[in-house]
């Protein structure tokens, strides 16, 4: 008799699958990595302003480092520092192929112009000018060949204050002393000054047609004019530049004043993450609010979650469900056969080879039952049990062949009830033998 034992299983997942799901969040991550790696590398080399958060937190100015991944509420800000290093806010940055290309790149980390004119609309904010080409952050040396282009950075400022006429002017000495408006005793000092010609704008460090630091008009989303600072040379506050002169005293100085015992926030984030606290409703939450999401048109996706959850459910316990109470052991797959095999001989109408064969296996059954599983093969073919049952148990033996003869002789196409009272006969007589 062919095992035809049931090997069907659940499917498995898929090992390239997995792989491939492994091989993405690999992916994701590792480029996470590389950005943020890149980013804190920017903001602790030497054009960096870490220093500046460490120094004015140090004077007792709240500062924050600001990268993006939450809401600032923007009142609450006294002045947004955002240091520029990209040359071209409406292109995106072109990567270096070449180390001499990385060298001498200019744009290190874009921002784009829609950014930081919503961001300067909404608070007090301190643009600060790039000045140095990548090389100046990978060496740490600060020569004149690795400063940024004049007419790209002389095109940037153009943008920025929106006046055609202004221009870069660059210092012809190796250090520009400047004086601090707010005390006589201070003055910065900065390597290869960077300064600017705005016209429009009010020079407050500097002076006018050579500025370091200017306030300079913008039109906000009302129509009306409001004022951003402008800082030309980023030397004057950065890592780099923080300790020369008196640099540290006339930069946190100034910044406590403007801020106005507010927070400063540093920002190197892409996006604009403020918004007005004051404009947000401030009421408590009900179940209303809970509900709008049950409403329509939610209403019909929530519908539609539930029935494929519940089919899904009903899907999964009908196909997989609980295990078989299947008897384990050498006999389960043989047993599993035999009633295949018996299934397949119902539904293709062998009533009567299912009888001979049924007849088979209870003879099998009873000799197992009667001399043990030791001497069973002795005695589990039919003609090994007629001659036992001859030999011990004779008066039973013409009752015997002739129901094993009745079974054998049944058609293929016998009727229910005529194969089960054959098979009933059978029964008694194995059962009076077995007595």
């Amino acid at each position: 008799m062919t095992d035809m034992s049931d090997t069907s299983q659940p499917p498995r997942i898929r090992g390239e699958f997995v792989l491939v799901g492994a091989a993405l969040v690999l992916i994701l991550g590792a480029v996470f990595y590389m950005l943020s790696s890149r980013q804190q590398a920017l903001r602790s080399s030497p054009v960096g302003l870490d220093g500046l958060q460490v120094y004015l937190s140090a004077k007792g100015t709240e500062t924050q480092n600001f990268a993006g991944g939450w809401r600032i509420d923007q009142d609450g800000v006294g002045l947004l520092i955002v240091p520029l290093f990209d040359t071209d806010l409406r292109a995106e940055k072109v990567w270096p192929k070449t180390r001499q290309e990385l060298l001498m790149q200019q744009d290190e980390f874009d921002l784009s112009h829609r950014v930081l004119d919503q961001k300067r609309k909404r608070v007090p904010t301190l643009v600060v000018l790039p000045k140095w080409r990548s090389g100046m952050r990978l060496t740490g040396i600060g020569h004149p060949v690795l400063l940024n282009s004049p007419a790209r950075t002389t095109q940037l400022l153009r943008r920025l204050t929106g006046d055609s006429r202004a221009e870069m002017i660059w210092a012809r000495v190796p250090f520009t002393e400047f004086d601090d408006p707010a005390d006589p005793r201070r003055r910065a000092k900065v390597y290869a000054a960077q300064m600017a010609d705005v016209p429009f704008c009010t020079p407050l460090i500097g002076r006018s047609g050579a500025v370091l630091l200017a306030r300079c008009p913008i039109h906000d989303n009302d129509g009306g004019e409001r004022d951003f600072l402008l800082l030309t040379d980023p030397d004057l506050l950065n890592n780099h530049g923080l300790r020369l002169g008196d640099n540290g005293a006339m930069v946190s100085a100034l910044i406590a004043d403007l801020a106005q015992d507010r927070r400063v926030i540093i920002d190197y984030s892409t996006s604009n993450w403020l918004f007005a606290q004051s404009l947000v409703a401030d009421r408590e939450r009900t179940w209303e609010d809970l509900g709008q999401f049950f409403a329509p048109p939610f209403t019909l996706l929530w519908v539609s979650g539930t029935l494929l959850l519940l089919m899904t459910l009903w899907r999964a316990s009908m196909r997989y469900g609980p295990a078989r109470d299947v008897t384990g052991g050498p006999g389960a797959s043989k047993l599993q056969a035999v009633a295949a095999r018996a299934r397949l001989m119902r539904l293709a109408g062998q009533d009567g080879a299912m009888l001979a064969d049924y007849g088979k296996a209870r003879i099998a059954t009873t000799g197992a039952r009667l001399f043990g599983a030791a001497h069973a093969q002795n005695y589990a073919s039919e003609e090994g049990f007629v001659r036992y049952v001859k030999r011990r148990r004779p008066e039973h033996a013409a009752a015997l062949e002739q129901a094993l003869a009745n079974l054998r002789a049944l058609p293929p196409n016998a009727s229910p009830s005529l194969a089960l009272q054959r098979a009933d006969d059978l029964e008694r007589v194995l059962e009076r033998i077995a007595e």
